[in-house]
């Protein structure tokens, strides 16, 4: 525990250190796909190289910023964050159909994938307010209450890095401002110990995220608040009841911390500008194939579930347009996750093969082969040994292609759950790995806790939990997570307050 109270201090005190989306036209139709790689993203987008290139290396300069701000240095090996540009809200829908209307942006942090999209039109804040959420958990794992989560993100959002000399940090946001000046605040109890899902209309959420930000502007800015804030953060992380802890360790109570907060956003908020060399991004271009124009945005869509009919639907767009590509490697594998997921397995895995002989170290394709292995054994209890050999066979080759893909191990984890000797040193250690590589994945975390809980090691499963029963954006695995903890502290004899 003390570790990760550590963590928490360093995190919040290192934030002032460093000192107190550009409009695009519209493309034509069938224009060509590319995807820019540098030493943390790889982006995806239409049109120009010299326009992806733009949004690259702001993404590489806002990165340098996180990890100077928090004395953060280049992660060596770590997977890479893939992001989809694309031009129109309705793009984005059909990346991913289940979102609300007016969503520009969304960062999606699954056990099916990690990655980032965004409606270029909506401005570079929505996209760095997803990446402050992945560098955090990438980096900073921890207990952190909802406002905190969402209100470092608003944060560092607003920061403008296409200066080559200076970037600054800690502007506000047009709409956040206007929101805290023209709608009902929710009471800061609430804020406290709610996530924005909690909320029940628009307005609320919105409130939520804006006063997130004022506040975390008002602990950031302030020195002598930033000592306290670190010890909130801790208490809060150990179990402490958020207004006690504000009382106890930043001398407010809900109501003063309200009046606080009105008289801070109505006096001189300041910002820093911070000096910062020129930072030098390589980036290598890529054209993707013909088939990405009408399949890449599919191939992420059939990643959500969905109702039978819209199912068929997806799976008959997905078969045709699969026709017009034969050979393209990018048309069969969408073609075989469709397949696998609602439609014929065994042409999803015909599919899939055929795509193997295009790209024999193809690691989506490998790993779909082995998750249908493992389904037909699952299927078939009596082929289930043969079944899982045959995955991690699969297995073996996906991680060769890519050691940095989470979703390897995880799958390499999964297949071990029948073994006698199961979780030995190496299941442990197999799980630590599927969640260094991708520390934002909430089942991951609860999965390896399990692991963790069953041969005894409390703290290590406590240290995985803590991020899952604190996300902000709630889950399936939330509640489970905070029960365990609460199992933990009891079986450790830990206090949940100061």
């Amino acid at each position: 525990m003390k570790n990760r109270n550590r963590t928490i201090v360093r995190l919040s005190r290192a934030l002032l250190l460093g000192g107190v989306i550009t409009l695009t036209s519209l493309q034509a139709a069938q224009a060509e796909w590319r995807r820019a790689e540098t030493a943390n993203f790889l982006v995806y987008g239409e049109g120009s190289e010299g326009d992806l290139r733009r949004h690259a290396e702001r993404l590489e300069r806002f990165d340098a910023l996180l990890r100077r701000q928090l004395s953060v240095p280049p992660m060596e090996g770590a997977r890479k964050l893939p992001v989809y540009l694309v031009h129109t809200n309705k793009d984005l829908r059909q990346v991913n159909p289940n979102l609300a209307e007016g969503v520009a942006g969304f960062y999606s942090a699954s056990e099916t994938d990690v990655y980032a999209a965004l409606n270029r039109r909506g401005g570079d804040d929505i996209l760095f307010h997803e990446y402050a959420h992945h560098f955090m958990f990438q980096n900073f794992p921890g207990g952190y209450p909802g406002w905190f989560t969402e209100g470092f993100a608003e944060f560092f959002m607003t920061a403008a890095v296409d200066n080559p000399d200076k970037v600054t940090v800690g502007y506000f946001n047009p709409g956040r401002l206007r929101t805290l000046n023209e709608v009902d605040w929710i009471p800061v109890e609430q804020l406290l110990t709610s996530r924005p899902r909690d909320l029940e209309n628009r307005r609320a959420r919105s409130a939520f995220y804006a006063q997130s930000w004022l506040l975390t502007h008002y602990m950031f800015m302030d020195a002598d608040r930033r000592r306290g804030l670190d010890a909130y953060l801790a208490a809060v992380a150990r179990g402490m009841p958020p207004v006690e802890a504000l009382q106890t360790h930043l001398g407010q109570t809900p109501e003063s911390l309200e009046a606080a907060l009105k008289a801070y956003l109505r006096g001189t908020m300041n910002y820093a500008e911070i000096r910062m060399a020129e930072t030098a991004s390589s980036v290598r271009f890529q054209a993707l194939p013909a088939s990405a124009d009408r399949m890449l945005l599919d191939s992420l869509n059939i990643r959500y579930p969905k109702d039978e009919a819209d199912a068929q639907v997806l799976l008959t767009k997905v078969r045709s347009d699969a026709g017009r590509y034969p050979g393209d490697r990018l048309a069969l594998v969408t073609l075989g996750r469709a397949e696998l997921n609602w439609g014929d397995a065994d042409a999803g895995e015909a599919a899939l093969t055929q795509a193997l002989a295009v790209a024999p170290d193809d690691p989506e394709a490998l790993l779909l082969l082995a998750r249908a292995r493992i389904k037909a054994g699952d299927q078939a209890p009596d082929t289930r040994v043969e079944r899982y050999v045959e995955a991690q066979a699969y297995l073996a080759r996906a991680l060769q292609a890519d050691p940095t893909d989470y979703r390897i191990y995880l799958a390499l984890a999964r297949i071990r759950r029948i073994a006698d000797s199961y979780p030995n040193d190496n299941d442990l250690q197999t799980w630590r790995l599927a969640v260094a590589y991708a520390p934002q994945v909430m089942g991951a975390r609860a999965q390896a806790a399990d692991a963790l809980l069953h041969v005894g090691r409390r703290d290590e499963a406590a240290a995985m939990l803590t991020p899952v029963a604190n996300n902000p954006h709630g889950g399936e695995h939330v509640e489970r997570a905070r029960a365990l903890l609460d199992q933990i502290r009891g079986a450790t004899g830990e206090v949940a307050s100061d």
